[in-house]
């Protein structure tokens, strides 16, 4: 009689190659200590088996390790941006925060690694990652880009948190953007405003891949009645071009990613929101929490690219992908002071 087909298990991993089912979990999952050697014999056994994991067997794993404190397996870094500390944004500690809760629950440590302080000017950054015992990276936006920095990047699992970077194909998590100024017009067209405009740094639409913008582009096709007028995308936002826009366009409501718009138009004499309204693409940062507009979340953005690196580490996954994959967090509105519903024109 024929042997039922049954799944290759760890055990058939681990015994291709000669070691236990033990040290396969643990190559698999990019254990430190196991030597990058039978790493890759393990991996490579694996893939030829074509062995899958278990998901009943990880989520038995995953409810011990609720109960029970985990022993940390492998560390990640956090590599910033050094020039976003002058600000002491926010919305850095928001993703640390989330960061940090999916790191506890899954068993890591999480490095925080400044770029530019720590890594541009080591001559053997790769060495410093080593000796930290760091397998995986996750990159938080990049101030500007290009980034300053030479690894060997299939050493690492890599996720970059946030707006892409164009040198480095990784899997990523962030905001949806497109998704977030839909959210923002409909608000808007359900407090009557009829005419609208975007304002922001040109840099900034460049960093979404112009989502931003193209979202808005659609919104005056779908519906005739919601004007969007011409954008201001200056290369610098000041006070004088910003006041010249509005004169010129005369919008009801503003809609913008940049907190200074707020403080702009205010010293030009403009009352928020009674003769214009302002919402905000992203209200992380501080000086935008009275806004009403997009909450983006990145506390859940933070945990979903420690998820994702934790599966990419299980599979022995490293360097570039092939095909990079994008998890999206659905924002949300706030309704701050910024905006107000218009009575209907006569």
């Amino acid at each position: 009689m024929a042997r039922p087909f049954s799944s290759p298990t760890l055990a058939d991993v681990g015994r291709s190659v000669g070691v236990s089912a033990a040290t396969a979990s643990m190559a698999l999952r990019g254990d430190p200590r196991i030597s990058a050697a039978t790493r890759t014999r393990v991996q490579q056994a694996a893939k030829k088996l074509h062995y899958v994991p278990d998901p009943m067997l990880a989520a038995l794993v995953a409810r011990r390790d609720r109960d029970h404190k985990r022993q940390t397996f492998a560390n990640i870094a956090a590599l910033l941006d050094d020039r976003w500390l002058p600000d002491k944004s926010g919305w850095i500690d928001t993703l640390f925060g989330g960061m940090r809760d999916s790191c506890n629950r899954l068993g890591y440590n999480l490095d925080i690694i400044n770029i530019q302080r720590e890594l541009h000017p080591n001559p053997h950054p790769d060495r410093f990652l080593t000796g930290r015992g760091v397998r995986g990276l996750l990159i938080l936006p990049l101030h500007t880009q290009p980034l300053p920095l030479k690894l060997q990047w299939d050493r690492y699992a890599i996720v970059s948190i946030g707006t892409p970077l164009d040198q480095i194909p990784s899997h990523r998590t962030g905001s949806d953007t497109f998704a977030a100024m839909s959210l923002v017009c409909a608000k808007l067209k359900s407090f009557g405003y009829r005419r609208v405009g975007l304002v922001n740094a040109i840099s900034n639409e460049r960093r979404t891949r112009f989502e931003w913008l193209g979202s808005l582009c659609k919104e005056s096709i779908i519906d005739p009645t919601f004007v969007t007028v011409p954008p201001h995308l200056p290369e610098v936002l000041t006070p004088e071009n910003l006041e010249a826009w509005v004169i010129e366009h005369k919008p009801e409501g503003i809609i913008t990613n940049d907190f200074q718009v707020y403080d702009f138009l205010t010293k030009k004499g403009w009352k928020i929101p009674r003769d214009i309204g302002i919402a905000s693409l992203s209200r992380n940062y501080p000086a935008m929490q009275h806004l009403s507009g997009i909450s983006q979340h990145l506390d859940s953005t933070g945990q979903a690219a420690v998820e994702q690196l934790h599966h990419m580490l299980l599979r022995g996954e490293t360097g570039f992908p092939a095909i990079p994959r994008e998890i999206m967090t659905t924002p949300h509105w706030h309704q701050g002071n910024s905006t107000r519903r218009l009575r209907p024109k006569s």
